[in-house]
């Protein structure tokens, strides 16, 4: 007999057949299992170690010396972290704060409740009011100043520095007006407000000889700021062209 003869009459012996246990086909998918998690830790582990290397490298392109100092006196890198702010613009909570965001002014005080004085005059005194029609409005107090040009009053429901508040000529009305403090302008110029401000919001104007900015509305009205010590406003006035109430 032939060695081949041999090996087919060995492995056809019943003797060499093994039983297959019951729980073999567990086994087998326990240990796939086994090996899928062990490809998923060793690839996660390697992620790490590459993100570890990337940093490392990018330490070392920012200029870190690692060379000069001796063993055990190197300066360990320090990673920093830089935050930028926005520069976004805080919403106004007060008038006076939403008129300096839209006029640029610097201007500061509490809110005033006084009226605008306006181009066309103040509270219900308008230029060009005769004397009847601005004593019936209710707002004003006469004052005992003798002039044939001008008859002065005050307001009665706000105080003011000047000694006259509404100049009225017994022809041409109501031909000057000096609001009480508080007031401003429509565009937020007020006692107080910086000149460089006043000839930022009104660029066209003149000075006249007391160096006050006269500025020109139309229609023979003007505005009048004065300045006094630290070129502020101290004074403020609408008038018309036929006024002969002040100098």
């Amino acid at each position: 007999m032939d060695i081949d003869d041999e090996l087919r009459r060995l492995f056809a012996d019943d003797r060499l057949d093994l039983p297959v246990s019951a729980t073999a086909t567990d086994a087998v998918v326990a240990g796939a299992g086994r090996r899928r998690r062990r490809r998923v830790a060793v690839t996660a582990a390697s992620g790490v170690l590459t993100a570890a290397v990337v940093l490392a490298g990018g330490v070392a392109l920012g200029g870190l010396n690692t060379s000069s100092a001796p063993p055990g006196g190197q300066v360990m890198p320090t990673l920093t972290t830089t935050v930028t702010q926005s520069s976004a613009t805080t919403a106004p909570t007060t008038l006076s704060e939403a008129v300096a965001q839209m006029t640029g002014s610097s201007m500061t005080g509490a809110v005033s409740t006084v009226p605008e004085l306006r181009p066309t005059g103040f509270s219900k005194i308008r230029l060009g009011m005769s004397v009847a029609e601005a004593e019936a409005t209710g707002e004003l107090v006469p004052l005992a100043v003798k002039s044939a040009d001008c008859k002065a009053y005050r307001f009665k429901s706000f105080t003011s520095e000047n000694s006259m508040s509404v100049g009225i000529s017994p022809t041409d009305g109501v031909v000057a007006i000096f609001p009480p403090a508080q007031s401003r302008t429509p565009e937020g110029v007020w006692l107080g407000t910086s000149k460089a401000d006043v000839h930022r919001l009104y660029p066209v104007g003149t000075t006249d000889a007391n160096g006050s900015w006269v500025v020109d509305l139309g229609g023979g009205r003007a505005y009048l700021f004065g300045f006094g010590p630290g070129d502020t406003v101290h004074e403020l006035a609408l008038y018309s062209e036929k006024q002969k109430c002040f100098g």
